[in-house]
């Protein structure tokens, strides 16, 4: 849809506004054409009047989070993409041992908010890129907790407008997976942690994210873990048996420190990482007869299909 459509269309919504916004600029691969229209909703009223003007226009939406376990096609993505990381970012104490968390906020600033209150639970996520948002829809987390584990409720906005409270039972968690009513938009989080010891908290803090570091590519650009693990095994074990570590398709390169995660090294495209993601699986297929399911979510148009 062309800039001019849609500022005639969203020109009653006050909030901040970009066109053919590049989202390369909003994605931890560095990859990625241009949105559109990045709208970034400062409350639930600016929300609810975007929700409305995409569904009665018909104009295609997409809910971006930090971008950290994402690919953006080369061709970008056509409607309209909206940001919670503005207006939705508050952190509270809700009682003593629960905390509320914006969608918009940061995993790691809410790591660092249960940190300085001495509640535990949280640790699991400490070294995860994304938002509360992303971290909630995709289940996040690793073999020490996931998301779930210290969810009791989460408010959603419908995608007719209408803010509801789902509880954990409700939500359908399961490995890297949730499943909130489609259209909606998650919005905050009660989550359950428990008193803690500041210094204990901390040592748990420090000796995960330094097992991380060791472990993981998390100075380069990329989307985290590319693939799920298929159960029983691990997704980096079976892609380095293939002796794909190191191998590359253009500037997209398996990680030679571990072998799930694919790496920018400075101009790849998505069409790059795609192929790359193809020879993984056909290989990995080939030799250990198991089909690798992707974990990255992958959005947006190719440019041969650009309008």
């Amino acid at each position: 849809m062309k800039s001019e459509e849609l500022d005639v269309i969203f020109k009653e919504v006050r909030c901040k506004k970009k066109f053919n916004e590049p989202m390369r600029n909003y994605a931890s691969f560095r990859i990625g054409g241009n949105a559109d229209l990045l709208i970034f909703p400062e409350d639930t009223d600016d929300l609810r009047n975007v929700l409305y003007m995409c569904r009665d226009k018909k104009i295609p939406l997409f809910i971006l989070g930090f971008g950290t376990n994402l690919l953006i096609k080369d061709g970008g993505i056509r409607g309209v993409v909206v940001s919670l990381n503005e207006g939705f970012r508050e952190i509270r104490i809700a009682d003593d041992e629960m905390i509320t968390a914006g969608a918009g906020a940061g995993l790691q600033t809410l790591v660092s908010f249960a940190l300085k209150n001495e509640l535990s639970g949280i640790e699991f996520s400490v070294g995860i890129p994304g938002s509360i948002g992303g971290a909630l829809i995709m289940n996040a987390g690793t073999r020490d907790g996931e998301m779930k584990d210290i969810v009791k409720s989460v408010k959603i906005m419908t995608d007719d407008g209408e803010i509801k409270v789902l509880k954990r039972e409700d939500i359908g968690f399961s490995y890297r997976h949730s499943d909130f009513p489609t259209g909606s938009v998650v919005l905050e989080a009660d989550l359950i942690l428990r008193k803690g010891n500041g210094r204990d908290i901390k040592k748990k803090m420090e000796l995960l994210i330094s097992d991380r570091k060791s472990k993981q590519p998390l100075s380069s650009y990329s989307a985290g873990s590319v693939f799920k693990n298929p159960s029983n095994d691990f997704a980096g074990r079976l892609i380095e048996s293939t002796g794909l570590k190191g191998f590359s398709v253009g500037d997209a390169v398996v990680s030679e420190m571990h072998t799930n995660f694919i790496v920018n090294r400075g101009n790849a495209t998505a069409c790059d990482v795609l192929k790359l993601i193809e020879i993984v699986k056909e290989r990995v297929f080939t030799k250990e007869g198991i089909s690798l399911e992707e974990e990255i979510k992958i959005v947006g148009e190719d440019t041969h299909s650009m309008q």
